[in-house]
């Protein structure tokens, strides 16, 4: 079940990646940004059960990586968690607008514009970029 479920939450986040792009190129900034942060979520989520074999769940990116981090730790792979909290510590600003993501496009007072939303895209597909890079690393290949 572990692996079939971990293959899911990481197509439903490369799902929801691809239409963060899509409706950035059409100009659905709102979307982009809702999908976006979706995406980043799902994407820890699955790493996350794949470390721990425990579901996860949260809207916090900084929470939810900050537990990666610590599982990888247990699991003696500080390096690659020193890696996650370098990224936390560098892109404190990005995460936190990538985790509100949601609710602002869906309940804001504003909408998202270009700038504002392709911020928020770049920094889901860094956060996925880099776990991903994980995977080649710690297991060899992507679940």
């Amino acid at each position: 079940m572990s692996g079939e479920y971990v293959r899911l939450l990481k197509k439903r986040a490369l799902n929801a990646l691809k239409w963060a792009k899509r409706a950035f190129e059409e100009g659905d900034y709102d979307i982009a940004a809702r999908e976006a942060g979706y995406a980043a979520r799902l994407y820890i989520e699955s790493f996350i059960y794949r470390v721990l074999g425990e579901e996860r769940r949260g809207h916090d990116i900084r929470g939810l990586l900050g537990i990666l981090a610590t599982a990888l730790i247990e699991q003696g792979l500080s390096r690659e968690a020193e890696r996650i909290f370098d990224f936390i510590r560098t892109h404190r600003r990005e995460l936190a607008e990538l985790a509100e993501a949601h609710t602002r496009a869906v309940y804001g007072l504003f909408e998202y514009g270009e700038r504002e939303a392709g911020l928020i895209l770049r920094v889901a597909e860094e956060v996925i970029g880099l776990l991903e890079s994980f995977e080649v690393e710690i297991f060899g290949e992507k679940a």
